[in-house]
């Protein structure tokens, strides 16, 4: 049997009270259930548990007591309540711990690659300070260059002019050789008939000559 019964039968209660008393309780607490429940007060939980007496057998069945138990319950509750919310809490926290962490890893990986890049870029910018520097010297060559076949073209021009004015010389004493070499075939073929003219003549006049000696030879004798 309930020990709150039989507590009741020993101060004088009747079951019928005790029913009723019960009764009455169940349905203020479904009322109370039913109902907005009230804010929680840690202070309120304190003072009512004080007011428990250790010995329940010397505890009497009373609304008050149920209203304590009520209390209690409701603390109990509340408890539960912000038990299962700093549970939530404590997950929030290490989700946003984990979160952190991987933010953090996650920034560490970008301000490494950033590094990275700055240094790439900053080799880049030597590389293309470098590139610039030979494409001066490259521009000063190709200048360079570029003044000196313009020379090379004046000389050639020069040289082409020259060599066409050798080659007009050439030619000029070319004529001049063949125009001579015709005066002296022209002149070789009159001296020839002149000296066969001459020599008709000397051959003549020997023999003329020879035939006067023989003939005054003759006559001597």
């Amino acid at each position: 049997m309930h020990p709150d019964l039989c507590a009741g039968r020993k101060y004088g209660g009747s079951d019928s009270g005790t029913r009723a008393t019960l009764s009455s309780s169940s349905e203020e607490e479904s009322a109370d259930d039913a109902a907005p429940a009230s804010p929680f007060s840690y202070a309120e939980l304190e003072a009512k548990l004080k007011q428990i007496t250790p010995d329940w057998k010397a505890i009497k069945p009373s609304a008050k007591m149920f209203d304590m138990i009520e209390t209690l319950v409701r603390g109990l509750r509340s408890m539960s309540q912000q038990h299962d919310l700093f549970t939530q809490l404590l997950q929030t926290a290490d989700y946003m711990r984990t979160f952190s962490s991987r933010h953090q890893e996650i920034e560490n990986q970008l301000r490494l690659r950033m590094e990275e890049a700055e240094a790439s870029l900053s080799t880049m910018r030597e590389e293309n300070e470098a590139l610039r520097v030979e494409l001066a010297e490259a521009k000063g060559r190709e200048e360079s260059t570029a003044g000196r076949l313009h020379e090379a073209e004046g000389e050639a021009a020069r040289l082409r002019d020259e060599l066409s004015r050798l080659r007009t010389e050439v030619l000029n004493e070319k004529k001049q050789k063949e125009d001579l070499q015709l005066r002296l075939d022209v002149q070789k073929e009159e001296l020839e008939r002149e000296f066969a003219v001459e020599r008709e003549e000397l051959a003549a006049d020997y023999q003329n000559k020879w035939m006067i000696h023989l003939s005054l030879g003759i006559a001597a004798a």
